[in-house]
């Protein structure tokens, strides 16, 4: 991708704000994102370890399960990363010291992902991380339980969608990728 291109998706991740995403119309494993927001709040927070540990087990069992990322998962990322670097800064605080070594491995685990998914993949990403938020991506704001059945029965999403999620999740835990770091 051009400079250009990876300015703009530069631009577009570090002036992200977590209200600016339409948690409620994207998917998870289980659902929809809409109590994402919620769980990043108290992992940001690094108050409470007990909510710490049920928020980041919330967060990381929707945003990957069994190896597939969805499409809530590089926005939460975003986040996630942020809030990756202010425990950072908090060394030697123990639910600071545990949030690290715990999105460490999540970060690793969404780079592995990454990795499986390239050895099948066949559609090119979309060239801007905020396409993945163009109306046609996403899913219906009001609904009936009947009518969210059958897009799940078609499948959440497909080609330069599925292609971007794997993308550009990975572009944002790639420095945490031990796979390569073992090659280099």
């Amino acid at each position: 991708m051009g400079k250009t291109v990876t300015d703009s998706n530069e631009a577009f991740i570090d002036s992200l704000k977590i209200e600016d995403v339409p948690w409620g119309r994207l998917t998870t494993a289980y659902g929809r994102a809409g109590d994402l927001p919620e769980y990043l709040a108290i992992l940001g927070g690094m108050e409470d370890r007990e909510e710490m540990e049920d928020a980041f087990g919330e967060i990381a069992d929707c945003i990957e399960h069994q190896g597939t990322l969805w499409h809530s998962t590089p926005f939460a990322l975003i986040f996630l990363v942020r809030i990756y670097r202010e425990a950072e800064k908090r060394e030697g605080c123990d639910d600071a010291d545990w949030l690290v070594e715990e999105l460490e491995d999540l970060f690793f685990l969404i780079a592995t992902c990454f990795h499986d998914y390239q050895e099948l993949a066949e559609d090119e990403p979309l060239p801007l991380f905020a396409d993945m938020l163009r109306e046609e991506y996403l899913w219906p704001e009001d609904f009936s339980e009947e009518e969210e059945e059958t897009l799940w029965a078609e499948g959440p999403y497909e080609g330069d969608l599925f292609a971007s999620i794997y993308h550009y999740s990975y572009e944002l835990v790639k420095e945490f990728d031990q796979e390569d770091d073992e090659m280099a």
